[in-house]
């Protein structure tokens, strides 16, 4: 294990493991990852696509509020001082991992502080939970870095704490680091990798379809402003419409229909609309999910086009 001098979450840091395969990334990898593809994985490598900035995120700041306060009960349970480090493998460099902390007998110690339904799940469920399952490939990669023969996950939830000592997964250790060597090799190439059109992005290809989308595309643009144009200037003069009908139900007084000047005005009650996910909990509030599911009707599909500003047309797909 080589220990790299750079503080975690600093410009340098972003480089680091931008110029490498962190243990964030080893759920990728794998094809584990519910979150990030391997495409997506190769695009932020290679500088096509941004890596999504999570920092707002609210379960990613409380994590971070909280991870001092975990560290310590970790440390007052096993009586060793955890510090944050960033490592890289002696033999393949390429393998990086930014540490919440280790052992004296080098073993990486992953700290997560999550919310109340994933904390009751893990409580509930513990290896068989699926936060634990996401987060068993990142230990791994993390016992690789360090050389160890196991190593930590813990959860922390207000003031409470579970652990689970990970003992090294030698098989899915040589599975990691021959994706990962794969996976590199296409990023120094630039040969993407496979597209999951379910969840990647599509770019046109050279060529007639880069010339036809690009048609297409400006012509929705042109159509979109016009469209938008229309639709201000319509609710401009709904607004107005507005005020005239007003000013008519004012002048009708407790009469409920009026005629005069080619204008026929009728005002009446309309019962309101029954706030049925609200009656379900009321009345059934045991009634199980998939009962519910089972009155959906079939799926179908949409299609929503958005217009992005220029200066955001470089940035990640939301």
């Amino acid at each position: 294990m080589k220990i790299i001098d750079i503080a975690q979450r600093s410009n340098a840091w972003h480089v680091w493991r931008r110029r490498g395969v962190t243990a964030s990334d080893a759920a990728v990898l794998l094809g584990r990852s519910p979150y990030k593809t391997l495409w997506r994985l190769w695009a932020e490598k290679t500088g096509i696509a941004v890596e999504e900035d999570v920092s707002r995120n609210p379960f990613v700041q409380y994590g971070l509020c909280n991870e001092d306060i975990a560290r310590q009960a970790f440390e007052a349970r096993h009586g060793e001082i955890l510090l944050p480090v960033c490592v890289e493998d002696e033999a393949l460099p390429l393998m990086r991992a930014s540490l919440d902390g280790h052992l004296a007998n080098q073993a990486p110690v992953e700290l997560k502080c999550p919310g109340s339904k994933v904390w009751e799940a893990v409580r509930a469920k513990g290896a068989e939970s699926e936060t634990f399952r996401l987060c068993y490939p990142q230990v791994q990669h993390q016992i690789l870095v360090t050389g160890a023969d196991d190593g930590y996950l813990v959860f922390w939830h207000q003031g409470e704490i579970q652990e689970f000592q990970i003992p090294r997964d030698g098989p899915l250790i040589r599975s990691l680091i021959e994706k990962a060597m794969d996976f590199w090799k296409r990023v120094e190439s630039k040969q993407e990798p496979a597209k999951d059109p379910e969840r990647d992005v599509f770019t046109p290809k050279e060529g007639e379809q880069v010339a036809q989308w690009a048609e297409a595309a400006e012509r929705y643009q042109i159509l979109n402003a016009q469209i938008t144009a229309l639709k201000e200037r319509l609710e401009g003069l709904k607004a107005e419409q507005g005020r005239h009908r007003d000013t008519l139900k004012c002048l009708m007084g407790p009469y409920l229909r009026a005629q005069c000047g080619g204008i026929r005005v009728a005002r009446y009650a309309v019962a309101g609309n029954i706030q049925y996910e609200r009656l379900l909990q009321d009345k059934l509030p045991a009634l199980p999910q998939e009962e519910i599911e089972r009155y959906r009707d079939a799926p179908s599909e949409r299609c929503c086009v958005r217009v992005i500003a220029p200066k955001q047309q470089n940035t990640a797909w939301r």
